[in-house]
C-alpha cells in the first residue's frame, strides 16, 4: 500500500459524514459547516427543535419556498444549486428568536483526475514529476503523493514540493527496465481521484531548449548563416552525456520550412540560401543516443543574408 503525504491546500476542515451528496462537520455546539456540489440538490437538516415554528434564514435574509427551494418543517431541500447560495444558513423560532443550528454552507465540485507529467531534465541527475488537477474545485484539496522504484519500499516527497504541484525523485536508476510508479491522489470533501503513471528513466529524457542561440551573415558569402548556441543550461555535462540537434529554418514569407539534424556541436552553418533574404531559425536537443524526446523549440531567430 502506498504511504501517503497529505498537503493541505486550503483551510484544515475535514469529512466526517455525508449526507446524500454533502458532507458536514460540527465546529461548534450549534454550527456546521457542510458541502455541496455546484449544480446539484442539497439538503440542510435543522436538528433538534421544539414544538414551536420554524424559519430559515440566509445571510439573515428569510428564504421562501421556491421552484428550486423546498422547505419542510425540519429540512430545506436546494435543487439545482449554484454559487450565490453559499453563506450562512439558520434555521430558527421567528417567535422566540431562538436559533436552532447555524450550517456554513461551502459550494464546489470533486476534484479530477489528476495530470501527471514525469521528465529528466538533467539526465542522469534526477527526474522531476508535475501534476494539476483538470478542474477548479472551489473547496480545500488534498494532494497525497508517492512512488516507488520496482517493488522496492514507496517513497514520499517533501510537504514543500508537494504543495508546489512538483516532487524531485533523485538517485534514479539508470539504463533500468524496471519501472517508476508515481501515484497522485487529490482529495476533497465531495471526492477524490488518483493518477499512477509509470515511467522507465531512459524513455522520458527531454532536455530544456538550447540557449544563447544567434544567427547572422557572413561577410562575403551571400548565401550563407551561421548558427550558433550553447547547450541547455540545466543539461549536467554535455561532454560526457552529449546531445545532438534539430535545426528548423525558413525565409520570410513562406510558408515551407527545412530541418536538418546534427549531433554534437554548437554551431552550424546554414548554406544555399535565397539571396537577401531574411531568414528565421529556431532549433531543438535531444540525447545524443536517441532516448527520450527532442526538447521544446528555443525562441526563434532571424538574420538578412550578406549582400554587398
Amino acid at each position: 500500500m502506498y504511504l501517503k503525504l497529505t498537503v493541505i491546500l486550503g483551510s484544515v476542515i475535514m469529512l466526517l459524514h455525508i449526507i446524500d451528496i454533502t458532507v458536514g462537520q460540527a465546529i461548534g455546539d450549534d454550527v456546521v459547516t457542510q458541502y455541496g456540489q455546484i449544480g446539484t440538490s442539497v439538503t440542510l437538516t435543522c436538528g433538534n427543535i421544539d414544538n414551536g415554528a420554524v424559519e430559515w434564514q440566509l445571510n439573515d435574509s428569510k428564504i421562501i419556498q421556491t421552484r428550486n427551494v423546498e422547505l419542510t418543517r425540519t429540512k430545506l431541500t436546494l435543487f439545482n444549486i449554484d454559487v450565490s447560495q453559499e453563506g450562512q444558513y439558520r434555521c430558527r423560532n421567528p417567535e422566540s428568536g431562538r436559533t436552532y443550528r447555524t450550517i456554513s454552507l461551502m459550494l464546489g465540485y470533486p476534484p479530477g483526475k489528476p495530470q501527471v507529467t514525469c521528465r529528466s531534465v538533467r539526465y542522469p541527475l534526477n527526474v522531476v514529476c508535475l501534476w494539476k488537477l483538470e478542474n477548479q474545485t472551489y473547496l480545500p484539496t488534498w494532494i497525497n503523493v508517492s512512488y516507488r522504484y520496482g517493488t522496492e519500499d514507496v517513497k514520499q516527497c517533501s510537504a514543500e514540493e508537494a504543495l508546489q504541484g512538483k516532487y524531485t525523485i533523485e538517485r534514479i536508476q539508470l539504463f533500468s527496465k524496471i519501472s517508476y510508479t508515481v501515484k497522485v491522489t487529490a482529495t476533497n470533501p465531495l471526492g477524490s481521484r488518483s493518477t499512477i503513471t509509470q515511467f522507465i528513466v531512459e524513455k522520458i529524457i527531454k532536455p530544456d531548449p538550447p540557449t544563447e542561440v544567434s544567427v547572422s551573415p557572413i561577410p562575403n558569402q551571400p548565401k550563407k548563416l551561421l548558427l550558433q548556441w550553447k547547450p541547455p543550461a540545466t543539461w549536467p555535462d554535455p561532454s560526457l552525456f552529449l546531445l545532438k540537434y534539430r535545426i528548423m529554418y525558413w525565409p520570410e514569407g513562406s510558408t515551407r520550412y527545412q530541418m536538418i539534424e546534427i549531433n554534437d556541436q554548437a554551431s552550424y552553418i546554414l548554406n544555399g540560401l535565397r539571396s537577401k533574404a531574411l531568414y528565421f531559425v529556431k532549433i531543438a536537443a535531444k540525447d545524443f543516443v536517441d532516448n527520450g524526446m527532442y526538447s521544446d523549440w528555443s525562441p526563434t531567430v532571424s538574420a538578412r543574408l550578406w549582400s554587398n
